[in-house]
């Protein structure tokens, strides 16, 4: 039992639909709470009108959903372990017109006759424009880029991070992201339809101690993408999702227990990765943040110190990293 699943079963059904409680108030108890009926239902009835608008803007304009491109291509960086996998596993399980191609320096764990891997070592400069060469070259036509690909450094003090550990963690997090964006997103005069999703981190937003390159690494894929996404908001055609997942249930954040999981529970890369999926399908905008704690993150840039200071202690975000050893 978490925060999250108390939240979608029980508090925003009463949100959106206020009027059952009221009915069954009035049936099963003493109090007449009729007089409220009308208004409750006007309130339903603009809380999902609401609803309602919000996807629709997301969705507007001219888009073929996914599963009606013919013969679809779709790159998924990191695409052989955690939730790149389980991404490339749902594109190939959801659609029979999509090919998948990997980009990871490691072997996919699966086989498919729709999944094509190449190999790259993301961190190597070289390796990126060659692997972007081979791209252009054998797929001209790009339909959705999934930039989830990303490490981080050791859990450590800012103090005692290499040089080299820092460049490897933004070169694999933020520089080839933003070439792979460069070189396989259409060109301004093509009319193409392409579908593209930056994988980032809750901890862009707010970066614990001892994870600082990451935290800043994905603070600048953050803002990246949102400055790309306004520079090319114009063209109908080219549409983008960020995601800020929290601590997800995965290898690469392991070896400690989130604090205060009843309130920022471990994301599970399966339903994560359905919710990415769906969005690549029908071409919607803007962001997925989960679970619920990440959709509130930026608020704590705002707060007055003292109550950052004190939230921060009480969450327990600072305190939750181990300090892993140099070597």
């Amino acid at each position: 039992m978490n925060i999250d699943l108390i939240l979608e079963s029980v508090v925003l059904p009463i949100i959106k639909y206020p009027i059952f409680l009221a009915v069954t108030i009035s049936t099963y108890t003493n109090y007449n709470v009729e007089i409220l009926y009308l208004p409750l239902v006007t309130f339903s009835a603009l809380i999902n009108l609401g609803i309602w608008l919000n996807k629709r803007f997301k969705v507007r304009g001219k888009w073929q959903d996914l599963d009606r491109v013919d013969s679809a291509i779709c790159v998924v960086t990191g695409g052989s372990n955690g939730l790149g996998l389980a991404i490339v596993q749902e594109f190939l399980s959801k659609f029979v017109n999509v090919t998948v191609i990997v980009v990871d320096v490691a072997v996919p764990k699966v086989v498919h006759p729709r999944l094509v891997f190449y190999q790259c070592d993301l961190s190597e400069p070289s390796g990126v424009e060659r692997i972007l060469l081979l791209l252009r070259r054998n797929h001209p036509k790009i339909d959705v880029l999934i930039n989830n690909a990303g490490i981080r450094s050791k859990y450590q003090n800012y103090l005692l991070v290499q040089r080299e550990e820092a460049e490897r963690v933004f070169q694999v997090n933020v520089f080839a992201p933003m070439r792979f964006v460069q070189e396989l997103s259409p060109a301004s005069n093509d009319k193409s339809q392409f579908y593209a999703v930056t994988v980032a981190s809750a901890l862009g937003v707010c970066a614990p101690a001892r994870a600082s390159c990451y935290g800043a690494s994905k603070a600048a894929s953050i803002a990246f993408h949102e400055a790309w996404t306004q520079e090319i908001s114009y063209k109908n055609t080219i549409r983008t999702l960020l995601v800020t997942p929290g601590q997800m249930n995965t290898t690469m954040f392991g070896g400690f227990a989130p604090p205060k999981e009843f309130f920022a529970p471990l994301v599970h890369p399966e339903a994560l990765a359905r919710q990415i999926v769906e969005h690549c399908r029908t071409g919607t905008r803007g962001e997925i943040s989960a679970p619920l704690y990440a959709n509130f993150m930026g608020l704590m840039r705002v707060l007055p110190y003292g109550v950052n200071y004190y939230a921060r202690k009480l969450s327990g975000i600072d305190s939750c990293l181990p300090t892993e050893s140099m070597h």
